[in-house]
């Protein structure tokens, strides 16, 4: 009773945002006031995030965590003449959609998508029964996300980032796969998940679902105004804590304006981690991921690991798995950068993230 009570509670005080989110048993629902029958909505749903539009509406920005069965949070954009909601689902999740009247609304209803049972085989006569076998350990998956792509190219020095962590991640895919490893990728050519960087981030985060996947490592070439700057930084998720931290997360979330207002979304969402004990779980392991790959990417390439640090990165704020953003050199130093620009140093780097990742499974520091 106490459960339910706290629950009702917390589902009040959601009523009062936009959309109104209820948790339910075996679906959550989501329900938009809509302020005329004008108003339009387009619905979409690809790579573990649904994305509706509503035109003609207005609405205050939301980034909730729900954190139920089927969603992992919500957020609402709002844009010009219209406002977009973000649905970050977890696993393989089916919407329903209804328009009501007398009050204008519209409603959706998602809920897990139900397996196929499979048909139970005729039983044999006088066939001894297969010995039992104990069942093999599942396979690890790791999550590589190259950053940037399409119409961001991220830094641009001695060389164009989204190309060197697009090569530096397919390196990588093929060296973990060779180890048993299972491999997938944000992207696999020069393209953007969406040209609203905003979005393009969010579609990244959302395949980092820890029913998924195992390991989250995002992959970027940093850079400095002074261009003096070289060696190997690796982020988790965290409220940054110097000025210098600060300002390369808020250039990675997008510079300018947008990277300012992304980092203080994300940091509403670092400063929930000391209120929960499963996502500071989470962030140590993370923070344990990023020193195991520091050390061995500098191991690999002679590069100066300069540390790991908490940052306020919005592409790492719901992983549910050990997630971490590894910068792997300056691409605007003389020196570094033009090492960025040899396949062969491409393929030290890759060498040493593939012993950091081995080296963090081994210790059996994730769960499926």
């Amino acid at each position: 009773m106490r459960v339910f009570l706290l629950v009702g509670v917390w589902l009040w005080s959601l009523a009062l945002a936009f959309p109104r989110i209820g948790v339910h048993e075996g679906f959550t629902r989501l329900v938009f006031d809509l302020p005329s029958k004008e108003v339009q909505h387009t619905l979409s749903q690809e790579n573990g995030l649904l994305v509706l539009i509503l035109k003609g509406v207005k609405a205050a920005p939301l980034d909730q965590v729900v954190n139920s069965s089927e969603v992992a949070s919500v957020q609402t954009v709002p844009e010009e003449g219209q406002v977009r909601v973000l649905v970050r689902l977890k696993g393989a999740v089916e919407a329903t959609v209804r328009r009501y009247s007398d009050p204008e609304r519209l409603v959706v209803d998602l809920s897990l998508k139900k397996e196929a049972s499979t048909p139970a085989k005729p039983a044999q006569a006088n066939v001894d029964p297969p010995r039992s076998r104990p069942p093999k350990p599942p396979k690890p998956v790791v999550l590589l996300d190259p950053g940037h792509g399409g119409v961001d190219p991220g830094m641009v020095g001695y060389v164009v980032e989204k190309e060197v962590v697009l090569d530096v991640a397919l390196r990588l895919k093929r060296l973990l796969e060779k180890e048993g490893i299972e491999v997938r990728l944000t992207r696999d050519r020069d393209m953007h998940l969406s040209p609203d960087k905003r979005e393009d981030l969010s579609r990244r985060a959302a395949l980092a679902d820890s029913s998924q996947v195992n390991l989250f490592i995002s992959i970027h070439v940093n850079a400095t105004p002074t261009r003096t700057a070289q060696g190997l930084e690796v982020f988790y998720f965290g409220q940054a804590q110097s000025s210098g931290v600060l300002a390369q997360v808020i250039r990675e979330n997008g510079g300018g304006e947008l990277g300012q207002r992304l980092t203080q979304e994300a940091r509403t969402v670092a400063e929930r981690i000391l209120f929960d004990i499963v996502a500071q779980a989470n962030q140590r392991y993370s923070q344990r991921l990023a020193e195991t790959l520091g050390r061995k990417l500098s191991q690999a390439t002679g590069s100066p690991f300069r540390g790991s640090f908490p940052g306020d990165f919005f592409v790492l704020r719901y992983a549910k798995v050990p997630a971490v953003l590894v910068e792997i050199g300056f691409g605007d130093h003389p020196v570094e950068g033009r090492r960025l620009a040899d396949p062969a140093y491409r393929e030290k780097v890759a060498q040493g993230l593939l012993s950091g990742i081995l080296t963090f499974l081994a210790n059996g520091a994730y769960a499926r």
